[in-house]
């Protein structure tokens, strides 16, 4: 049986006190505060604060027991006699049946060194919350554009380009940033405007013609002509055509008009389309009047002779003079009738162009038993004879001989990587625009262009003409109406040009080209028929040359200067540039 202890003795609280000092000690206290089983009373341990927020709650440094001079121990009384309500430091408030002694002990836990008051937590929670809530408040802005914003100012800052590190330098105002803004703005005007006219030169004029005077390293081509001559139609073949076709010529009047028609039609040209009569066709449908034609013409067998080192040929061809025949000519075959019938497309091989050099002394050409009048059109070997041109003619009783003088130009091999509107001209293979031969040419292409104003016009074109394109589409031919229509512009026809009309042809002239002029001709009577005789007097001493003179290598350095003047930066600014705005800006905004 155990004494009991008056609560008022102090000798019995100094007892107390040295018997538990031995068990509640400092440092056990400290060890129990982070889990030790230290013993509340109810009543203490109601004093403490929740346990939620162990942080700011923690348990005191130790459990002192001091008898008499505590709070006392608070006992239930529905619990058994001598049990206890106890609670551990890290627990809420448990009840544990623990028998003890009879006598009573009052114990509490060690107020910590500082505790905040209970009813400032809630107001901690909210100056928390507010503090987080504020970086929100205060940046509203999406976080990509404050990353694009740093971005841009670490890309001025680091720029070799001169002049951006002032509009992001720190320490600058207001009013000098925007000075150098209008700084670097002007440059960029003076570089711009300086580049287009720089480029638009390059893409307008960067060839030259230069005179080249040394004739003894080149060679002159061999004047080039084309022969009509006057009588065309063969009058016994008329007579057979008139005898196998009876119902149409029914009395002696129309078989005169037919002849007269006939003829007529086989000297057709801009100049005379009045002349033909247009009261009756005869039975004739538009589109067989070449073939008609060609049917009823007349034999004209002319030979050539020269003193050239190459072989010159003589090929029948097709104008808007009617049918003629051209000398030392590379394209005078693809407006053959022969090669219209056939359907062709494809190149032909011409062979090399006739030439002479000052050392071969005075080369002539001549065409002999003419047996008829004649109109001449004297050009080079890659053209063709137009009706714009100078034409010369000379009666069937005369020897005539012209001589020429020629002035030729050619393009360098490095102009052929320029485009047709750079270089103004085109060469021979350039024929993607051509819609009836396979080549180009000037003559040709100002062919094209008259067939097809007339076609526009008045529906259709002159049976001279292929009337069948490349891509398999057939033109009308003008009968008796359209030929009728075709007096009203012939003017325009002629000239190509037209207040009333629009007319664009495009048309270039030729990279490799001939110009021949007569220098003098003369003519004497001859027993022998006609006869005719051409050739270069003098050799020339100039050549024309089409030289490149601003090339791309040259647009890119002016350029540069320009950049590096206005603005000192060089390629590898513009790669930086690259850099910056490629890869190092989704490593910045998507990776970092």
């Amino acid at each position: 049986m155990q004494p009991r202890i008056d609560d008022s003795s102090p000798s019995a609280a100094a007892r107390t006190l040295t018997s538990s000092s031995s068990r509640s000690s400092w440092a056990e206290n400290e060890g129990s505060a982070s889990g030790s089983d230290s013993l509340l009373t109810s009543s203490t341990a109601s004093l403490l604060p929740p346990q939620d927020n162990r942080r700011s709650l923690s348990p005191g440094p130790g459990l002192l027991i001091f008898p008499g001079t505590g709070q006392r121990h608070q006992h239930n009384p529905n619990s058994s006699t001598g049990s206890k309500t106890i609670a551990k430091a890290n627990d809420g408030n448990v009840a544990i049946n623990q028998p003890g002694p009879g006598r009573s002990i009052r114990s509490f836990r060690r107020p910590p060194l500082w505790q905040p008051p209970a009813q400032d937590h809630a107001q901690r929670g909210q100056q928390e919350k507010e503090v987080l809530e504020r970086p929100n408040r205060r940046d509203s802005r999406p976080a990509c554009l404050a990353k694009g914003q740093a971005f841009i100012i670490e890309f001025l800052q680091g720029s070799s380009i001169h002049g951006f590190i002032y509009l992001a330098k720190l320490g600058l105002s207001f009013v000098e940033r925007v000075l150098w803004l209008a700084f670097i703005c002007v440059a960029l005007f003076s570089i711009i405007s300086l580049s287009k006219r720089t480029w638009h030169r390059f893409q307008t004029s960067p060839m030259v013609i230069s005179m080249d005077r040394n004739k003894l390293v080149w060679n002159t081509s061999f004047p080039s002509l084309t022969v009509c001559p006057h009588k065309r139609i063969d009058e016994l073949k008329v007579e057979e055509y008139i005898l196998a076709h009876p119902d149409q010529f029914l009395s002696e009047e129309d078989q005169e008009d037919f002849r007269d028609f006939i003829v007529k039609l086989a000297s057709l040209t801009y100049d005379n389309l009045e002349t033909l009569p247009l009261n009756k066709s005869y039975g004739i449908p538009s589109t067989k009047y070449l073939d008609l034609l060609y049917e009823l013409k007349w034999g004209f067998e002319p030979e050539i002779s020269s003193g050239a080192a190459v072989k010159m040929f003589i090929y029948e061809t097709q104008t808007e003079f009617g049918i003629c025949h051209s000398v030392n000519s590379m394209v005078a075959r693809y407006n053959s009738f022969d090669y219209w019938r056939s359907g062709e497309w494809s190149l032909m091989d011409h062979g090399d162009r006739v030439t002479v050099h000052p050392l071969d002394g005075e080369i002539y050409a001549q065409i002999i038993n003419l047996s008829t009048a004649y109109d001449v059109y004297f050009h080079g070997a890659g053209d063709i004879p137009s009706i714009s041109k100078q034409r010369y003619t000379f009666p069937e009783s005369d020897y005539t001989t012209v001589e020429l003088i020629a002035l030729e130009i050619f393009t360098n091999e490095e102009a052929r990587a320029f485009s047709t509107k750079q270089r103004s001209c085109r060469f021979n293979y350039e024929a993607e625009d051509m819609m009836t031969v396979p080549i180009y040419s000037f003559g040709l292409c100002l062919s094209e262009c008259r067939m097809f104003f007339a076609l526009r016009v008045c529906g259709c074109v002159p049976h001279f003409y292929r009337n069948r394109l490349r891509n398999g589409r057939r033109l009308p031919v003008c009968g008796l109406e359209g030929i009728g229509c075709l007096v009203k512009i012939k003017r325009e026809i002629i000239s190509l040009k037209s207040d009333k009309y629009k007319i664009n042809c495009n048309c270039l002239a030729n990279c490799d080209d001939s110009n021949f002029f007569v220098q003098s001709y003369r003519s004497r009577v001859w027993f022998l028929g006609a006869n005719l005789q051409w050739g270069i007097l003098e050799h020339p001493k100039m050549q024309l040359r089409r030289e490149v003179l601003f090339s791309f290598a040259d647009v890119l350095v002016y350029i540069g200067g320009l950049v590096g003047f206005f603005l000192g930066c060089s390629a590898l600014s513009f790669t930086e540039i690259i850099y910056y705005f490629t890869a190092r800006f989704v490593r910045r905004m998507f990776c970092n």
